[in-house]
């Protein structure tokens, strides 16, 4: 069992598999190239918002892992590390796939893609999630959401006690800076234009908390649309986390793989769909083409979940907060049977309770 599944909410594991899934078949539809018309290129027009509701449910899940948590300002360094341990090895593991795959495809016969070309500066970029502000083509074409990610978590890890504040002046100061941010600053590569997004998760969560009112929650969220598909899917999503509450099932298990399929569905099934696209000229033989590169994603992400993502999961969930005395316990027990030869054993069983214990409020969020 993945660590913190016990604590996981089926309602945003059913989130992250659609959210996941809608972007798959956008690609496969409308990016592959293979469709240009047609009820199929049609079902897939919208998946886009996918990335949408992602941002929404990072605007709900961090800030509730944090609450149960019980993190504090001086927690920022951890929090940091526990990110980057949770996410960056799948990260990485993706980008050599996607480097590696570019280049065995050029062996298959009859070949007619750009022979790919990679640079020094480009790859290296990837590290910070920099691409898009050097203006340097990310690698997978999804990464780019982990950009705008990785800089949500700089801000909530700063900024979160404004968010759970006593004081409801300084939350929805808070809030309200946020979205008057997202109107001033458009630039795309920054996360403030995509800020109503993160407040609609973020007022969700309150709302769960108790810190906020339903119809506080109602105005806020109408006060985060933008326009058109996207204020609905930021507002639905909203709605959803704070009232709709699901039980675990097979099909939120899923949720489980999210991350992975949304990191791989464009090496694995993207390269299936501009393979196979060659020989499928017919709807029927096109939809079953579909069923291949999804159901070919779905098992490399479970794979790659076992492989690379639970380790990262697990080496995440080691970290945590509210014992800011356990590492000094640690060093002490460590010198004890340094010190004490004679005790080791004690000692050492002593360390390794310890070890095990962990810290207080993880979650597999």
């Amino acid at each position: 069992m993945p660590p913190g599944h016990s604590n996981r909410l089926a309602t945003v594991d059913l989130l992250r598999v659609i959210a996941a899934v809608s972007v798959a078949w956008f690609h496969f539809t409308n990016g592959s190239g293979v469709l240009h018309d047609g009820w199929l290129y049609r079902s897939g027009q919208y998946g886009w918002l996918g990335v949408e509701m992602f941002f929404v449910i990072s605007g709900f899940v961090i800030p509730h892992s944090l609450h149960k948590a019980g993190y504090r300002a001086g927690d920022f360094g951890r929090f940091l590390v526990k990110r980057i341990a949770r996410l960056d090895p799948p990260y990485f593991a993706t980008i050599l796939i996607c480097v590696g795959l570019s280049y065995l495809v050029t062996l298959a016969p009859g070949f007619r893609g750009d022979w790919p070309h990679y640079t020094w500066g480009q790859l290296a970029a990837h590290i910070a999630y920099v691409n898009s502000f050097v203006h340097l083509r990310w690698i997978n074409v999804v990464f780019w959401s982990l950009g705008i990610e990785f800089q949500y978590y700089l801000l909530i890890g700063l900024a979160f006690p404004l968010l759970v504040a006593r004081r409801s002046g300084l939350r929805f100061g808070f809030l309200g800076l946020l979205l008057a941010l997202s109107i001033l600053i458009r630039d795309e590569a920054l996360v403030f234009h995509y800020l109503p997004l993160f407040v609609a998760g973020m007022l969700a969560f309150q709302a769960r908390a108790g810190l906020i009112s339903t119809r506080t929650l109602l105005v806020g969220l109408t006060a985060t649309a933008v326009a058109g598909p996207v204020a609905a899917v930021g507002i639905a999503t909203g709605l959803i986390l704070r009232f709709v509450e699901i039980r675990p099932s097979r099909l939120t298990n899923f949720g489980l793989l999210s991350y992975s399929l949304y990191l791989l569905h464009v090496p694995i099934g993207g390269k299936i769909m501009n393979l196979g696209g060659r020989f499928a000229h017919s709807q029927p033989a096109i939809a079953a083409l579909l069923a291949v590169a999804m159901g070919a994603s779905f098992l490399a992400s479970a794979l790659f979940y076992r492989l690379v993502e639970l380790p990262s999961q697990r080496l995440s969930s080691s970290i945590g907060y509210g014992d800011h005395g356990r590492d000094q316990r640690i060093l002490s027990l460590v010198g004890h049977a340094l010190a004490c030869p004679r005790q080791g054993e004690r000692s050492s069983r002593a360390l390794e309770s310890e070890v095990q214990s962990g810290y207080p409020g993880r979650s597999g969020l």
